[in-house]
């Protein structure tokens, strides 16, 4: 009896990959980040697309083989799981992903099952660029995509709920969903506007405190616009003048420098006129008197030169 188990042990050890389950893993939406750890060859499908079930049996050949290997291999159902469609930028059915400690690659090989296993066993995924962190399934950008798609699916449910269930008419149905989406886009752009008015224009605390304060200007302006009386003159000092017309004059203007009621600033002005044109006056006849002494003082020397030639003449004669 001992020895008949010692020689069933090879069998079963021989036997035991067909024994454990090589089925592809199924991966949902609440489960795809498991992908982010270890490696992963994961394959998205739709039953209802002819490549698919064409290749549906490769793919289960590949999951046997690569049971020995540290490779998990899943797959994906778009029609259940729409959101991850999006996530994973699904535009060709099968598509396939190999993921190795969370980075992304997109298997562009051979559709065999010679080519899967090369692709793993002769490290042929070194080949292939990564995706772009922007653009990889667990990014942000991705993600908002992926809530994009649960949206719609959101919709599509309330939709069948109400003509099915609740008997709506579709007519009404999309009018209800219309003035849903014009009041949400209403809020959501009232949102943004408020957000980039706040940030570009600032609080209104800072706007009035950046208006200058003209309250000061506006008093003296208009202490300016007031006559105020003039302060009266000190006694100025009597000027003299060696000329008589400059006397004359001189003693007109020590009379106006006379301590005097205040006046206002236009007589000022025509005083300090009459004075300059007065002095420019004296100092034209100065320089007049100093021409004709100057050519008086000429001709008494010409006179006196000819007087003394004369004189000479006589004497030598």
């Amino acid at each position: 009896m001992f020895f008949s188990q010692i020689h069933l042990l090879p069998i079963l050890i021989l036997f035991l990959p067909t024994l454990i389950s090589s089925e592809p893993l199924r991966l949902t939406d609440k489960t795809w980040k498991d992908m982010l750890c270890g490696q992963w060859m994961v394959e998205f499908y739709a039953p209802w697309c002819p490549s698919c079930q064409h290749f549906t049996p490769i793919w289960n050949d590949f999951a046997k083989a690569m049971t020995s290997k540290e490779v998990k291999v899943a797959a994906v159902d778009i029609n259940d799981y729409p959101s991850l469609s999006g996530r994973f930028r699904i535009s060709v059915l099968p598509t396939i992903y190999y993921v190795r400690d969370g980075v992304f690659r997109q298997f562009n090989g051979e559709r065999s099952l010679n080519g899967l296993k090369n692709y793993i066993e002769f490290q042929e995924w070194q080949r292939t660029e990564p995706v772009s962190r922007y653009f990889a399934p667990d990014s942000i950008p991705m993600s908002m995509i992926s809530s994009l798609f649960d949206i719609s699916v959101l919709v599509k449910d309330a939709y069948t709920v109400l003509l099915e269930q609740y008997g709506w008419p579709a007519w009404l149905i999309y009018i209800v969903f219309s003035i849903g989406v014009i009041f949400i886009g209403f809020i959501l752009g009232f949102g943004f506007l408020m957000i980039i008015d706040y940030c570009l224009a600032g609080t209104p605390k800072d706007e009035f405190d950046d208006i200058p304060d003209d309250s000061r200007d506006v008093e003296d302006s208009d202490e300016s616009d007031t006559p105020k009386p003039l302060k009266t003159k000190t006694k100025a000092k009597p000027i003299t003048s060696s000329t008589p017309q400059r006397a004359k004059k001189t003693a007109a203007l020590n009379t106006k420098t006379r301590p005097s009621p205040p006046v206002e600033l236009q007589d000022d002005e025509a005083l300090l006129d009459e004075v300059l044109t007065g002095d420019q006056d004296d100092d034209d006849v100065d320089s007049e008197e100093m021409n004709t002494s100057d050519v008086a003082q000429g001709t008494d020397e010409d006179d006196q030169t000819a007087s003394t030639s004369v004189r000479q003449r006589r004497v030598n004669k």
